[in-house]
């Protein structure tokens, strides 16, 4: 792994080239070699690709003949930022795989015309708690809850080093909740089934985000952590 600083012609970079990684830590830009993720073929992981798979021939169906220009145009509306902020417009078929596998996760049928708004909610800033020995208590309160028409995704990280300060990619999806919380989430029994149980001294990350149960309009995450005592 190398350290790099960039000059006045390369300000940034991201992702892969020529079997090496650029990336950004907490102490500046680093190039690390690519490496070959594991592809455990685990039923999870199998699922979703089988979801990718069907939703992409749903989409050259006769059935979205009607409806393939509005998910364009609509695509054409709401541009997604990139790592660096910039903005880039995604193809009516990626909005509509985005949008419906959001859908699948909360268990909701794929639609076809596509939705007249984005819009959703957000959940502000998380509490964790997370007390007894064992742990006999993990909940999750987010400041701003989620509408009837929304559920709350959960994904959370196996046990930490408690001197980690980001997760990575390490989140996993771990639960939804029904629409209209207004109380903690407790997510104990859904995390250890998952994981297993908490471990004393380990840090747990927790994302929350809101996905719309009619649109599949997800909000930006809320992240939080907290060490298990």
């Amino acid at each position: 792994m190398a350290k790099i600083v960039f000059s006045a012609v390369v300000g940034d970079a991201r992702k892969k080239a020529g079997g090496v990684v650029f990336t950004k830590v907490r102490s500046g830009s680093i190039i690390r070699r690519k490496v070959s993720p594991i592809q455990p073929r685990s039923s999870a992981q199998m699922n979703v690709r089988a979801s990718f798979t069907a939703l992409a021939k749903l989409w050259s169906n006769a059935s979205m003949a009607t409806y393939r220009a509005a998910w364009i145009g609509l695509a054409a509306s709401y541009p997604k930022k990139d790592t660096f902020g910039a903005a880039h417009t995604l193809t009516g078929l990626q909005l509509f795989v985005r949008l419906n596998r959001a859908l699948a996760t909360i268990g909701v049928a794929p639609i076809l015309p596509p939705p007249t708004s984005l819009s959703v909610g957000y959940p502000g800033a998380l509490t964790l708690v997370c007390t007894g020995t064992p742990v006999s208590v993990l909940t999750v309160a987010c400041a701003t809850w989620n509408a009837a028409t929304e559920e709350a995704i959960v994904y959370a990280t196996a046990p930490q080093s408690a001197g980690r300060a980001t997760a990575g990619a390490k989140f996993r999806f771990v639960y939804s909740f029904a629409t209209g919380a207004g109380h903690p989430l407790d997510i104990l029994a859904q995390y250890t089934a998952k994981f297993g149980a908490p471990i004393s001294g380990r840090k747990i990350f927790i994302r929350v985000s809101y996905t719309h149960n009619v649109t599949g309009a997800q909000s930006l995450p809320s992240e939080a952590s907290i060490t298990a005592p």
